[in-house]
């Protein structure tokens, strides 16, 4: 994209802003004027950047989710009319749909009753369907056997219990709710009950350990790389498993209803949003809440949700959990809380109640608070029986909980083992992941990718403006000196760098960028290889993209104890943060990369000509699309990174933090294809790893990047590429040495 000293826009030669100008630009942005004025008071001082812009990253995606949601605050307000709530309750749900890349083709379902249980006063029939082809859903329907039918139906997602429809507490309500007249369909959420991957029966273990939520967000994030959402999917299952009700002659289709806790609950509010075939809803504990704005505190724990419970880009279109309730408007909905005290839920439920109110039907919205901890408990499980019991029996339900009969894993199984995978029956999410990527990317499209595509899929934004270079300290070592100093990137980021600057500098005057995902000193120590690039007569620059080393956030994070914890840690988090506004992490640090050049560029030390750069670990990655969109990165290596987007989703688990995904990247390009657009430049890809993080052979690596190394062959220049597995610690600079040669 861009030439050597060519412009870095429109094909001019690159002039820095002026103070001035650069103050009025930022100002302009999301943020800016306060990032400016944060900024302008240290400048003349040297501070760090840090003093004025503490947790940066978190601040400055906070600054943007809120700037958003206050824009969208102020057009909420403009609605004043019944007609105008119904106007963005229809906005809210076409949006949605759109998130979650619309819904699936109905299909046979395919039911199957596995066996009844007959009970005094109903019965419970152990079912599966299909909601898609060969996917198959495990449930329960509970039946009254008494009273006058059609009744009304339920049905019910879990919330995150590995058990799911087994969870006493859940059996219970199912219990309640059956005894009063109603059939209610419970079904096991993928990634639980006898949907469960990890779990093995043989062992009763989960092979990779932690909560439900890992298994969910494994796949769910591998699904975004695809096209498609784990929302959709459990969304999907639920209007499906609406389908299996409807289609039962006990049940009436005028009166259905639906209510979950928790996770299911969350499943609950989005389902019923969406499908007006629900017309009540009770959603217990499951996100009566606001997401933004967010403030950024001290003590703040980072984390998110699992995969299922987002709409990216949700924020640009100010689309809200109390947006999603009031979607539900005009029909009955009841949200319950643990306590009322509980920060969010009064604001969220004022909000919701006001715009039930605004639609003349403010008896509809109701809370219950159940003075407990976050659980189903006997009063909320009375509270929703009574508030179906209210809409579709016009009566009050029971005051008091009987003791119930709960039933066993053997009874209400499915299959023998209680699992679909070891029973062998039918596709598994990651079985789908796995036929999908296959085809990916489309045919014809092996052979390169146009920067446009790889441009809006990594939501890149190409920054100017003055750097603002501050040199903090300068640190003699042997026979070079370190410049420790920061230059801004965009307003409210700035990248901390460390310079190596040779006593000597050999004939190759061109920087030599480094980025790695361990921070800027990683190897920055005597003896370490930065050293020894330098000692070679090298200009060295180590920087820190965004979040990454001197600028990671500094809170603790929910990704828990284990292997896979990642799915939920603090980078994840932040990628969430991105996405949900329709930004990437992984494009904003690769914007780093980008801001790094011009940085190099502008010093008089510095040969224009090219810029060398190397990168490890997530490193690599950045540098693979700086490159392929910069053409001033003359040389580039890519030391330790992802293989290729197909290593993951070809597999069913992975060490890769969201920081790297691209939503709908297989949908246009691979890795190799990225690397292909930078031919005719030097290229070498060092030790790539697979999706667990192992080194790859040569042959895999060789047969993932063929496309690569005839796109250079096309373009003349076979020999500027190089594949290389198995590089030591001990020859690995003179490898970096050998390649950047030239």
């Amino acid at each position: 994209m861009y030439a050597g000293t060519e412009a870095l826009s429109g094909g001019k030669p690159h002039t820095m802003q002026n103070r001035r100008a650069f103050l009025k630009q930022a100002a302009a942005l999301p943020g800016g004027a306060a990032a400016v004025s944060r900024v302008t008071r240290g400048a003349d001082e040297m501070q760090p950047f840090g003093n004025e812009l503490p947790d940066m990253l978190l601040n400055y995606l906070a600054n943007g989710l809120n700037t958003l949601a206050a824009e969208w605050d102020g057009k909420r307000a403009a609605i004043r009319t019944a007609a105008a709530l119904e106007k963005r309750n229809r906005f809210v749900q076409a949006r949605c749909i759109e998130m979650i890349h619309g819904l699936p083709a109905r299909t046979p379902l395919k039911p199957v009753v596995v066996r009844r249980l007959e009970r005094d006063g109903y019965r419970i029939e152990v079912v599966m369907f299909e909601s898609q082809p060969d996917f198959r859903v495990t449930a329960s329907l509970y039946v009254p056997t008494t009273g006058k039918g059609p009744f009304p139906g339920i049905i019910s997602p879990c919330g995150h219990y590995p058990d799911a429809r087994l969870h006493p507490e859940y059996q219970y309500l199912y219990l309640s709710l059956v005894r009063q007249g109603f059939a209610v369909l419970a079904y096991d959420p993928i990634g639980q009950g006898e949907r469960r991957y990890f779990w093995n029966p043989l062992t009763n273990r989960n092979e990779i350990g932690g909560p439900v939520t890992w298994e969910h967000s494994l796949a769910g994030q591998l699904l975004l790389l695809v096209g498609e959402d784990l929302a959709r999917y459990r969304i999907w299952d639920g209007m499906r498993s609406m389908d299996y009700l409807l289609s039962r002659p006990e049940v009436d289709p005028e009166r259905i209803g639906c209510c979950g806790h928790s996770g299911g609950g969350t499943m609950t509010l989005f389902i019923s949003a969406l499908d007006e075939r629900v017309k009540c809803v009770a959603v217990n504990e499951g996100g009566t809440d606001h997401a933004w704005p967010v403030i950024v505190r001290p003590e703040m724990v980072l984390g998110t949700g699992d995969a299922e419970q987002h709409f990216f880009p949700a924020a640009i279109y100010g689309i809200d959990f109390p947006d999603l309730h009031t979607a539900i408007a005009p029909r009955p909905l009841l949200a319950t809380v643990e306590h009322f005290s509980r920060p969010g839920f009064k604001r969220a439920a004022d909000e919701i109640r006001a715009r039930y109110e605004l639609m003349g039907v403010g008896e509809k919205f109701s809370t219950v608070e159940a003075g407990d901890p976050h659980a189903m408990t006997m009063k909320l499980r009375l509270a929703t029986t009574d508030w179906f019991c209210r809409w579709f029996h016009n009566r009050r339900g029971p005051e008091a909980e009987p003791d119930f009969k709960l039933e066993s894993a053997a009874d209400m199984n499915c299959t023998a083992v209680g699992s679909l995978r070891y029973a062998g029956l039918g596709d598994s999410i990651f079985g789908r992941i796995y036929k999908k990527q296959a085809e990916l990317p489309p045919a014809g499209r092996q052979a390169g990718v146009r920067l446009g595509e790889v441009e809006r899929v990594l939501r890149y934004r190409r920054r100017e403006g003055p750097l603002a270079a501050r040199q903090l300290a300068v640190t003699q070592r042997r026979r070079y000196q370190i410049e420790k100093l920061e230059f801004l990137c965009e307003p409210g980021i700035y990248i901390p760098a460390w310079v190596f600057v040779p006593d000597e500098r050999g004939p190759d005057r061109r920087a030599l960028l480094y980025i790695s995902e361990a921070g800027k000193q990683a190897e920055a120590l005597e003896f370490g290889a930065l050293e020894r690039l330098t000692q070679h007569g090298n200009l060295v620059i180590s920087v820190d993209v965004r979040g990454i080393g001197e600028t990671r956030p500094s809170h603790p994070d929910s990704s828990g104890r284990g292997t896979f914890g990642h799915v939920n840690n603090g980078e994840t988090a932040m990628q969430y943060m991105a996405w949900v506004m329709d930004r990437s992490l992984f494009g904003m640090r690769v914007q780093d990369v980008v801001r790094s050049v011009d940085y190099a560029f502008s010093r008089p030390d510095v040969d224009r000509a090219g810029i060398r750069a190397v990168g490890r670990g997530e490193g690599a990655l950045w540098l693979l699309f700086a490159a392929a969109l910069d053409r001033r990165i003359s040389h580039s290596v890519c030391e330790g990174g992802l293989l290729s987007y197909r290593t993951l989703t070809a597999s069913d688990r992975y060490l890769h933090d969201a920081g790297i995904f691209l939503p709908d990247a297989l949908l246009h390009f691979d890795l190799p294809d990225v690397a292909a657009a930078v031919a005719d430049r030097h290229l070498a890809i060092l030790s790539p790893v697979d999706a667990m993080k192992s080194p790859v052979d040569q042959g895999a690596a060789q047969a993932a990047y063929g496309a690569t190394a005839r796109a250079y062959e096309a373009a003349g220049s076979a020999g500027r590429f190089v594949v290389s597995c198995g590089c030591n610690y001990g020859s690995r600079v003179d490898e970096y040495l050998r390649l950047l040669r030239g």
